[in-house]
This record gives C-alpha cells, structure tokens and sequence, in this order.
C-alpha cells in the first residue's frame, strides 16, 4: 500500500500553504452550502468535486453493519469503482477488511496505512486491500462516525496518490462529519420503510430487557407469563439472528427497532 504523502518542500495540489487554506475555506463553504442541499446526488458530487484536489478520485459513505451482513444495503451515497461494491460483498471481504475493522476501534479520521492487521486475518485482510488497489483506492482515508446511540458508520475517501497535509487533512475530517449528516438528511427522503421485523410483544419484551430487568420482572411488569417472556426473547434471537439477549437488545437498538 502507498502512503499519504505530508506537507513538505513541493509547491503542488494541496501540498502548497495557499492550496491548504483555499481547501478549508472551500470546505467552509461547501459545509454552508448543505443547508440548502435536498438531492443526495448533489451532496455526491459537491463532496467529490472538493476532494479531488487532494488526490481522491472515489469516496463512500455508509452505515457500518454486522459482520454478517452485507455492506450495500447501508451504503448511503457511493462514488466507488464500478462493480467494486458487488464484488466486496460477494466474496464477503467486509467481515476481514481491516478499514472497517479499524473504525470500530477508534473516533479519530485515520489513513488506510495507519490501520493494524490483526494477525488472525492478515492473508484475507490483504487481499481486500490489494484488490482496492487494482481498482483504483491504493490510498485512502477515513471518517468514522458514532451517533449518539452509539451506532457506527463511516467517510472513506481513497484515491492513486493523495497529497494531505496535516491541516487539510483536520479539514477533511470537519467535512466529513458535515457530509455524513447531509447524506442522512438527503437520503432519508427516498430509503423506502422496511417494516419492524419485531412484533410488538417482542419489542415491548426487549425494550424492558434493554433497561436491565430480568425475565421474571418483564413478566410481572407485563402481566404475562416468565415462559411467554422467555419466547419472546427466542423469537427476536431467532429472527435478528444473535446469539444471546444481550446481542439481541444492542442489534434492535441499531436497528431502530426499539429504542431508550
């Protein structure tokens, strides 16, 4: 993997001192401009059109999913190469792609070479990392996003060769966090609703679970039975796919299925 290169003697793109401060106040700008921004595709494009000074041809911004699940269905806007998307998820490389792996680990922007590979998953977490540079995104940086639940998503931004300069690069991060709320707003017109997937008795049980009562105070609290309580409890498992009620409350609260 390259690397991305610091400020230094050269005088090009966003390496340059003038270069940098335009990059912030065009950013000022952009993040301005959000406002008054309802279609996503514009969102897109502006983002990307800013960016591209500093070497970045491609970005994404995406809720983080279980490992299980896949990446796509949470994308919220997407410059990525084509086909890229539907090959990641194909041959599951978001379970062993160290980025992500990384941004469950950390609130502050990173650079792709800045990631740890865990030994465990170096073959498989290479192998994501190489074929990103055969598409293009042998570089890259990252923005990770925690909302106030607690939920994960993120900003990657990648490109062949990126000039980023320790001040750009605390503006990169300013936008990102901007582009994330616009591409939220934007995009939450057109997501079409998917439904509760819980039942109401369900969600009710959970959401007691999730304020730390055990089955049989759900159960008095209810007015139902400990075994009736308990059923619930499997059927959510069952149907979110955990393990364990404690991985079935934190699954339903990231779902907005139930919420504190």
């Amino acid at each position: 993997m390259g690397s991305l290169r610091r400020e230094g003697d050269g005088d090009q793109g966003c390496v340059m001192s003038s270069a940098g401060e335009a990059f912030i106040q065009q950013a000022f700008n952009l993040i301005d401009g959000f406002d008054d921004m309802s279609d996503p595709l514009d969102v897109q494009q502006r983002v990307l059109d800013l960016v591209k000074d500093c070497g970045f041809t491609f970005f994404t911004i995406t809720r983080l999913p279980q490992p299980s699940e896949r990446l796509a269905p949470n994308v919220l806007l997407s410059s990525w190469p084509k086909g890229w998307l539907s090959h990641y998820d194909r041959v599951g490389h978001y379970r062993y792609d160290p980025v992500v792996r990384h941004c469950y680990r950390t609130i502050e922007p990173f650079a792709w070479t800045e990631v740890h590979y865990e030994p465990e998953i170096l073959p498989r977490a290479r192998r994501v990392m190489d074929e990103a540079a055969d598409h293009g995104m042998a570089v890259g940086f990252c923005v990770p996003i925690h909302d106030a639940m607690g939920f994960q998503a993120v900003v990657s931004l990648a490109g062949q060769q990126v000039e980023m300069p320790p001040r750009v690069r605390r503006g990169v991060h300013m936008l990102g966090l901007y582009a994330w709320g616009a591409a939220e707003r934007t995009t939450a017109r057109r997501r079409k609703p998917t439904g509760r997937l819980l039942s109401t008795r369900e969600r009710d049980v959970l959401s007691w679970a999730a304020l730390g009562h055990t089955s049989d105070e759900i159960a008095a609290i209810l007015g139902i039975s400990c075994q009736t309580v308990n059923t619930h409890l499997k059927n959510a498992r069952l149907k979110i796919g955990t393990r364990n009620t404690t991985h079935t409350v934190v699954e339903a609260l990231r779902r907005r299925e139930i919420t504190l």
